[in-house]
């Protein structure tokens, strides 16, 4: 019975600070997009490091948000973290990172004219949008349902 109380002891834990992590990890997407954004892009070594450095994030905030993060759990620990509730938040917050992906992009055609953005800042402006909402939605969701 121990064993029971500390696998829901240590879930709970986990759930809990993945609810907090999660919308900071948004915003922290959206702030780093500015800094993106204010250095501009070159053909500098620390600019293709700095897009290196943004891919693996954003692989790994992907990943976290399809799988919800237990990847080093048991199976049994994994089942309990990812239950009913929390694929039920990860598919509304995909479905809000979806709606915002389109958005986004619709936003950058039409105002393709106006603004002077380049292919990769577009691409930067559009996985943010859509990733960034998504993974602060699923972030709110799981704390809402933490109480």
């Amino acid at each position: 019975m121990s064993e029971v109380n500390s696998n829901s002891e240590m879930v709970d834990r986990i759930v809990s600070r993945r609810a907090r992590l999660l919308p900071v990890l948004g915003l922290f997407l959206i702030i780093q997009q500015f800094a993106h954004f204010a250095n501009g892009e070159g053909d500098r070594l620390v600019d293709d490091f700095r897009i290196g450095a943004w891919v693996v994030m954003i692989l790994l905030i992907l990943a976290l948000l399809t799988t919800g993060g237990a990847w080093f759990r048991s199976a049994k620990m994994r089942a309990m973290i990812d239950d009913e509730s929390a694929r039920a938040n990860r598919t509304k917050a995909l479905s809000t990172g979806f709606v915002c992906t389109i958005l986004t992009s619709i936003i950058c055609y039409v105002m393709r004219g106006a603004w002077e953005f380049s292919v990769g800042e577009v691409i930067h402006l559009i996985v943010t949008a859509g990733l960034g909402s998504a993974v602060f939605r699923f972030g709110l969701l799981e704390r809402r349902d933490l109480g």
